[in-house]
């Protein structure tokens, strides 16, 4: 009886009868003696996936890990990597993304070389999308499909699709998306999983809705009852009410019906989301406002019921219970990302609250400059209000770095480059040579390896989160640093600004943001090609370029704010990041730190007061293969030892050294080649004597150093995540610790990078504040310095 109760359940399992299954499973348990050692591991991991389909990740893990005690004991390594792996699994159910990664990777120690992954590639790339790592939830259910196809499991490449729906979707590939939801829907058709089947018709259900919000978003509709909306969309508002509605609630009766509440619960939102698009306000509300009718399910889907419940609010002309909600919802996204010390992993988890921080947006403008300012505040660099975590020291992480270290070295002799060779890197062409070609290939499996270890450290110790600043704290701050603030910001298809000049704050809408995005990057091609010393006669061409581009961008962004301080601190979006601003007319010579965040800004306004008496320690690191670079560093040394410094110069250097003098110094200067890698940041790096030192190798100890100057082309770069995280060297720097970064964020000729940082430490050591002293340093060498900028906030000696 008891194996008929077991093979009953299975068959109602696969149909997606999942709640009906799981009560065959807990009868079949009850007679567990019937079963062999190997028969009650498979009860228990039966019993442990169907309870964490249902959203029970508590009677999962339980159920897991008996099957994982019961295997250890009778030698059944199969089935206790299995049991671990599905550990993993429960654990990411119940939130805890680090741990739930570290289990996984722990299984891969039992498995069989020669067993498909293919199973194992699909969980880990759900925890990856929860994680916020889309790109890497792409790369493993690509690699798991293609372990799987052809082997005649129509059931897992439906599963695969769905994740992949849910993966283009979130990257905002619409197309993609629908195509691999249809595809997934009409597979488990076919095999009759009725509750799989609807899984995937909501989720082709949440990418059209959002392709037709994004629609009226770019029409510039503000909400589904705006008077333009009717005219606009009138035929798509139709639509959207007789199918897609219909539709989702169709999906939650046959949810209720399968014993499914989480899928109810999800499907109600989704109906709720068409008929608020469709302007029935009192339907939507009858969807979306009430009792739940399971627990709360992925971050994805608690933020999305988070949205669409504001978005009613704002359409019932109830604002304030809208902020009420966002507020919510920027808390339990911060929650989301502590935990981890990885800040790969943290600044990823962002894109889950993006639809929300521009709906937050949306309501602050009409409210102000000061509203607008809080706004961007509560949502931007999320992960630098965070506590610094300390990591625990991990063996295999530092082996695996190690040995990427040394395949990078290989590939830089063998490329016969005296600077960097990754992959990224001018000239490095890896195809163009067998040997350079394997080498790529052994650098790009140790980078995937360390990630993934990266990603599965939790924190050792805990902090309090910083608090946001607020705006009359903001004007108190700058009023004290002499310095006024611009943040600029997108919204709705415009690039706009909030300032707070003269102690008085203003909001600004300043140009079209393609337009900004387009002359952004103009100004950066330019500004690496007037860097080459090759040029010739079309170096004239290319700086009347240059010029005419900043000079645009000058007087659209910057001079409309009519700044009165000593100084400027400028907060910029993804699309103007990366600018050489100092060649702006109105700010040349001008002191500017350009910052992530206010609150990151205000956490490092270090004062003298605030430190020990004294001239700062200084160490000076010098990497190979740079003409300059050792008259830099003595040029360096020189000016801080006359002002009565302690200073350390390390020529040759090593990165331990160089990680230590950033853990340990208040001033550290590297002279090195640098290399920013746009597609995995934080293998941003610096090429010292013994190989790369990469921006991830900071985590454990973290950076103490106030100021940081990295004389090295490029890593002043960042990459941008949704939510507008960043990630690169200089970022990492400051985000661990520093208190100001200066880095350049183009290539820079060795004399000249020589020229301007010994200036520029020469104005430090006279007690001039970093930016102050960046400017001057600036306007007395060469344009192509303005490459070069103050980040973070500001070092004052």
């Amino acid at each position: 009886m008891a194996r008929l109760e077991y093979q009953r359940a299975n068959i109602l399992g696969r149909s997606g009868q999942l709640a009906a299954a799981l009560d065959g499973l807990e009868a079949a348990l009850r007679r567990l003696s019937a079963f062999s050692p190997r028969e009650q591991c498979s009860v228990h991991l039966s019993r442990g996936m169907l309870a964490f389909e249902l959203g029970r990740a508590t009677t999962a893990l339980e159920s897991f890990e008996q099957a994982a005690g019961i295997a250890a004991e009778h030698g059944l390594t199969a089935q206790e990597h299995m049991a671990r792996h599905n550990s993993g699994y429960a654990t990411y159910l119940l939130g805890e993304l680090p741990r739930a990664l570290a289990l996984m990777d722990r299984a891969q120690d039992l498995a069989d070389p020669d067993t498909s992954r293919g199973m194992e590639q699909l969980d880990r790339a759900r925890v990856l999308l929860e994680a916020g790592l889309l790109t890497e939830a792409v790369e493993a259910l690509r690699s798991g499909v293609a372990e799987v196809a052809g082997a005649g499991n129509d059931l897992l490449e439906a599963e695969f699709d769905l994740e992949l729906a849910r993966a283009h979707h979130l990257l905002g590939r619409a197309d993609a998306a629908t195509v691999a939801a249809e595809s997934s829907a009409a597979a488990y058709a076919r095999l009759g999983a009725t509750a799989w089947e609807a899984r995937a018709t909501l989720t082709a259900l949440k990418v059209d809705l959002d392709r037709h919000r994004r629609a009226l978003v770019d029409a510039g509709v503000v909400d589904a009852t705006d008077a333009q909306a009717g005219a606009l969309t009138a035929t798509g508002r139709a639509a959207l009410t007789a199918a897609a509605a219909a539709t989702a609630d169709d999906l939650a009766r046959r949810a209720v019906g399968l014993g499914d509440p989480e899928l109810a619960d999800q499907a109600r939102v989704v109906a709720g989301e068409a008929l608020l698009l469709a302007g029935d306000v009192d339907a939507a509300r009858d969807r979306l406002v009430g009792p739940r009718r399971s627990a709360p399910g992925s971050l994805a889907d608690e933020l999305r019921l988070a949205a669409a419940t504001a978005e009613l609010h704002v359409t019932e002309g109830e604002p304030r219970a809208a902020r009420r909600v966002l507020a919510g919802a920027v808390k339990r996204l911060a929650a989301g990302q502590q935990g981890s010390a990885s800040l790969d992993l943290r600044t990823a988890r962002a894109v889950h609250g993006v639809r929300l921080a521009a709906l937050d947006l949306d309501l602050a403008v009409p409210r102000g400059s000061a509203a607008v300012l809080e706004t961007l505040e509560r949502w931007r660099s999320a992960t630098d209000r965070l506590p610094s975590l300390a990591r625990p020291d991990d063996e295999r992480l530092a082996e695996l770095t190690e040995t990427l270290r040394s395949v990078r070295a290989q590939q830089r002799a063998a490329a016969g480059q005296p600077g960097p060779a990754g992959p990224e890197s001018p000239g490095a062409d890896p195809g163009a040579d067998p040997a350079l070609l394997e080498l790529h290939r052994r650098a790009t499996r140790l980078e995937q390896q360390i990630r993934a270890r990266d990603w599965a450290l939790g924190s050792r110790d805990g902090a309090a989160a910083a608090v946001p600043v607020r705006v009359r704290e903001a004007r108190s701050l700058l009023d004290r640093a002499d310095r006024d603030l611009v943040w600029l910001f997108a919204h709705r298809g415009r690039l706009c600004g909030v300032g707070v000049v003269g102690g008085r704050a203003a909001l600004r809408d300043l140009m079209p943001l393609a337009e900004a995005r387009e002359v952004a990057r103009r100004i950066r091609l330019d500004l690496r090609a007037a860097a080459t010393q090759h040029l010739g006669p079309l170096a004239g061409v290319v700086w009347r370029s240059l010029e005419t581009d900043v000079a645009r961008l000058d007087d659209a962004l910057v001079r409309p704010w009519r700044a009165q301080r000593a100084g400027l601190v400028l907060v910029t979006s993804p699309e103007v990041s990366a600018l050489p601003w100092a060649l702006c007319p109105s700010l040349v010579a001008r002191p500017l730190t350009v910052a992530r965040s206010l609150t990151s800004f205000a956490r490092r306004a270090v004062v003298r007061e605030q430190r020990p008496d004294g001239p700062p320690t200084v160490h000076v690191a010098v990497g190979p293969g740079l003409t300059r670079a050792g008259d830099e560093a003595r040029a360096v040394a020189a000016t801080w030892r006359a002002a009565g410094a302690e200073v350390e110069v390390a020529d040759p250097s090593t990165g331990r050294g160089l990680v230590q003098a950033l853990a340990h110094g208040r001033v550290v200067h590297a002279a090195a080649h640098g290399t920013h890698a746009v597609q995995s940041p934080l293998f941003s790096n610096l090429e010292l004597h013994d190989g790369p030192v990469f921006a991830h190798e900071l985590q454990p100890v973290g950076v103490t150093a106030e100021h940081v100057v990295l004389s090295a082309c490029d890593v002043g770069s960042a990459t941008f995540r949704p939510g507008d995280e960043q990630l690169g060297l200089a970022a990492s720097v400051f985000s661990l610790g520093a208190h100001s970064v200066v880095a350049s964020t183009a290539p820079i000729p060795d004399d000249v990078a020589a020229a301007t940082m010994t200036a520029h430490h020469e104005a430090l050591a006279r007690g001039s504040a970093s930016d102050e002293a960046l400017a001057a340093a600036v306007a007395a060498t060469d344009p192509v310095a303005a490459a070069f900028l103050n980040l973070g906030g500001r070092f004052v000696p």
